[in-house]
């Protein structure tokens, strides 16, 4: 994949996985290793992919990224908003399928409302 499709790159861990209010949803807490980037994800039953303290990488590219069919999660999503949180951190709200991607950093992120993007979380050996 060409470097510049790509947005956001790092390998992090699963802080937290906690069920929802909803049946067979979960919320996926993911923290990267430098600590410059929080995800917190809703995830299915179905497509849960990794465990609390499972090392993980998280990409956000504009193309399609590789992946390994069966074992990673790929997502195409729609970026719904971009919001400074109290923190001075900036959140990026992503929609795939109905399902929520949150990223927050300190760092301004090339993401703008509307736009489509691919989440991709693959699991670390």
């Amino acid at each position: 994949m060409p470097e510049q499709e790509e947005i956001v790159k790092f390998t992090g861990i699963v802080e937290d996985i906690e069920k929802e209010l909803i049946p067979r949803l979960f919320i996926a807490r993911i923290k990267s290793d430098d600590n410059e980037y929080i995800v917190e994800m809703d995830m299915h039953k179905d497509l849960i992919l990794f465990n609390k303290g499972s090392r993980v990488e998280v990409v956000l590219s504009r193309s399609t990224p590789s992946y390994r069919d069966g074992v990673d999660f790929v997502g195409v999503g729609t970026v719904v908003s971009k919001r400074k949180e109290d923190d001075n951190s900036i959140a990026f709200l992503v929609s795939i399928g109905g399902l929520l991607f949150k990223i927050k950093s300190r760092k301004e992120l090339d993401l703008e409302p509307t736009e489509r993007i691919y989440v991709k979380i693959a699991p670390l050996s």
